[in-house]
């Protein structure tokens, strides 16, 4: 157990007794960092989670925006977004694919049909221990074991190497899922349980040891001393299993709504039945009461604490009431004949809603849990201090770097995996299973889905994050922000939501808490000030927060917020994608660039401003971002691509090479003497890359200065196999696209 000896006086202290061993273990797994958020949740209250367009926003299972009003249905897109670290440093396969049945089941919950997936992967380097590349492959085969078999798309993502994660790997992962508004299942159960009786109905695969403690196990510092321990903690996922019990859940919701009966509705995740029912009661005010000899497991002589806190998957909780539980039973038991699909699953009536706040377990006709059930769901909270250090925030000076050093760079920069190719993770998953995919993974900065069927509302996604954390962990947060927001841009939709995954070490250590009380701060401000379209801040509707990423000597990951960003496009056939197609179109880059370098792609170049990471202007970038939505929703332009990791260099490569391959044009980049040529390359700024006719150049050139978006035109399209840089019309060097081709992609074989 996790439970420190305060912990435990203080349960003795509220309790006025000594605690049972199941509730022991369900404190153990309630007050855990990651059920309570004891640590960070008075942070998170500084987070704009409010919006004009929120249906529903944090505090169930999923936060869900509202997408478009079609023929009298109001569709809305519902979102859950969480991490799995731990379980994927241990036993990846299972950890990575739990992490997506946990999020996917967040969404279905909600009574919304999952449409996509994606994950953010951040994966060790530079390692002697072959463990470090095995994770990562694992991870890999983890998230497509899960939503290939489901048929589910993973429709994007990013994978992202850095030292830090040698001991600790990131797992983040999120669903989205499409649902009228007027059908939202909520987490909690409904007022009309005062007045008539309502069921508590467990269903889906039998209860077994698996997951045990797994909530405590994410909310401590990896021991490899506990190998055996750690292993016993992490899940196993079935997603044939998910399969048929989604197609149950559809035929459940509809006969839901036909009958009229409000019900609640929640999965198991962590701390199982205990977390689940304990929370769907007190949600909304209520107690409950549960008797453990009534659950369907796996195996005989379980100890009703493994019973009561297991996180076997593929389990939902529902709270119905009574003269419909009947009809519940029917359809999973017999129409959808679960108990011959798996031994023992199926859907059971374990308890009853109570009406008194009290949380109350039975175990073989004695009672093993009597409690205050906000005790042990809103109650607990722990007091961290931060500790400050200083933060540079802007460069000072703009170097000139030397042109070999420029050379060096433009001819290795893709030996690096953070800038190569991504395609040897993304061709293992099924992106287009549902037949809705517009924009694919590496053809633009979001992906693309249709999910109304006949109507042209497109949704962009996109998930982001980056290694300036240790640098400057406030930029690190605004940074992922804003990229997240561009690459939906970039592709010419509007962002309407954002969701965040916080992963950091251990939140006892005050400079480990300034970083992610910084982190946060960062991502207020960033939603605050860059939506493009509306005068209120971008809403944050879901995430979770990740510490204890560390191992036990000390190594902490680079503060690493994971943002996502779902966009809105009115029409679909507007997507623009990166690839640069055409010769004779004219270049031009948007956002001025600043020589910070800290935390950057080109930080192992130079050791020139290493302590200032790339600063987010929200003034400037809020301009960037209306003008390059305004010119591609007036189809101005025939490809766009926003600057980040790898600077200016990086956004054109992969504007020349895109995932359709090198198409016969290159680029004659002349750039003036507004920066250095260092500075022009590789300074990861935010901003964007156009490309357009000569016809449209003036009505692009208008808009820009419209909107007062710093820009330059900077070169031009060929039909060469290089790509060519001169500076202030000085020609400075040349690079072989077949060259830089083969080093791009030298992972995807």
């Amino acid at each position: 157990m996790a439970l420190s000896q305060n912990d435990i006086q203080a349960i003795k202290d509220l309790l006025q007794r000594d605690p049972t061993e199941v509730e022991l273990s369900i404190f153990d797994t309630m007050w855990s960092e990651h059920c309570s958020y004891k640590s960070s949740k008075r942070i998170l209250k500084r987070l704009p989670v409010t919006g004009s367009e929120v249906a529903l926003g944090i505090g169930e299972d999923a936060g869900i925006i509202r997408l478009a009003n079609v023929d009298g249905k109001q569709y809305c897109i519902a979102v859950s977004h969480e991490s799995h670290n731990h379980p994927s440093q241990i036993l990846p396969i299972e950890g990575a694919a739990t992490g997506v049945g946990g999020c996917v089941r967040d969404v279905y919950c909600m009574g919304a049909d999952v449409i996509g997936v994606l994950n953010s992967l951040h994966f060790g380097k530079n390692s002697d221990n072959p463990i470090v590349d095995e994770i990562a492959e694992k991870v890999v085969f983890g998230v497509s074991d899960y939503g290939n078999p489901l048929g589910v798309p993973v429709l994007g993502g990013e994978t992202l190497y850095h030292e830090s994660y040698n001991d600790n790997c990131l797992v983040n992962v999120a669903a989205i899922g499409l649902i009228d508004e007027a059908d939202i299942i909520h987490s909690y159960t409904p007022d009309r349980a005062k007045d008539e009786p309502y069921d508590v109905i467990l269903f889906g695969k039998s209860t077994d040891a698996t997951g045990y403690g797994g909530a405590s196990f994410s909310s401590a510092t990896l021991d490899s001393d506990n190998d055996e321990a750690n292993l016993g903690a992490v899940q196993v996922h079935d997603p044939f299993l998910k399969r048929v019990l989604v197609e149950a859940i559809k035929t459940l919701v509809k006969e839901v709504k036909e009958a009229g009966v409000e019900i609640g509705f929640k999965d198991l995740g962590a701390g199982g039945i205990s977390c689940a029912t304990s929370e769907i009661a007190a949600g909304s005010g209520f107690g409950v009461e549960i008797d453990l000899d009534k659950v369907n497991v796996a195996f005989e002589n379980l100890p009703p604490e493994v019973i009561a806190c297991s996180e076997t998957q593929e389990r939902f909780c529902i709270v119905v009431p009574r003269h419909f539980s009947e009809k519940v039973l029917d359809i999973f038991n017999n129409q959808y004949e679960m108990p011959k699909l798996y031994p023992q699953s199926g859907a059971v009536v374990i308890g009853e809603v109570l009406t008194e706040k009290t949380y109350r377990i039975w175990s073989k006709g004695e009672k093993v849990c009597e409690l205050p059930v906000n005790a042990i769901t809103t109650d607990v909270k722990a007091e961290r201090f931060a500790e400050e250090r200083e933060i540079k925030d802007a460069a000072e000076v703009e170097p000139n770097i030397a042109i070999d050093t420029i050379i060096k760079a433009t001819k290795s920069l893709f030996e690096e995996k953070n800038n190569a190719s991504k395609r040897y993770v993304y061709r293992f998953y099924d992106n287009a299973v549902r037949g809705d995919t517009i924009v694919y993974p590496g053809e633009a900065d979001a992906v693309v889905v249709a999910p109304i069927e006949g109507d042209s509302t497109g949704v962009a996604v996109s998930m982001d994050s980056n290694l300036y954390g240790d640098v400057d962990p406030y930029t690190s947060g605004s940074y992922a922000v804003a990229e997240s927001i561009r690459n939906v841009i970039a592709v010419g939709a509007r962002p309407i939501a954002l969701t965040d995954c916080l992963n950091y070490g251990n939140p006892e250590k005050p400079p480990v808490f300034f970083d992610f009380e910084q982190g946060v701060s960062g991502i207020r401000d960033a939603a605050q000030q860059l939506n493009p379209c509306l005068r209120e801040a971008v809403p944050i509707i879901s995430g979770n927060v990740s510490f204890y990423n560390e191992s036990k000597q000390g190594n902490a990951v680079v503060p690493s917020p994971v943002l996502m960003c779902i966009g809105k496009m009115e029409d679909y056939h507007k997507a623009l994608t990166m690839q640069l197609t055409n010769p004779d179109e004219v270049l031009i880059a948007v956002g001025k660039r600043y020589a910070e370098y800290g935390g950057t792609q080109f930080a192992s170049y130079t050791n020139e401003n290493l302590d200032v990471a790339p600063q987010v202007r929200y003034p400037e970038e809020k301009s960037q971002n209306k003008a390059v939505l305004d010119c591609i929703n007036d189809q101005l332009l025939s490809a766009c691509h926003d600057i980040s990791m790898g600077g200016l260099f990086g956004a054109v490569t992969d504007m020349v090479l895109g995932e359709r391959g090198y198409n016969k044009c290159g680029v004659a980049l002349n750039l003036s003497t507004d920066h250095t040529l260092a500075t022009w390359l590789f300074s990861e700024n935010g901003g964007y890359v156009l490309s357009t006719s000569l016809d449209n150049l003036p009505k692009v050139k208008a808009l820009l200065e419209k909107h007062e978006a710093w820009y330059s035109v900077i070169g031009k399209t060929t039909d060469s196999e290089s790509i060519s840089i001169a500076h202030d019309t000085h020609l400075q060097c040349e690079v072989s696209i077949p060259e830089v081709a083969k080093k791009w992609s030298q992972y995807c074989v």
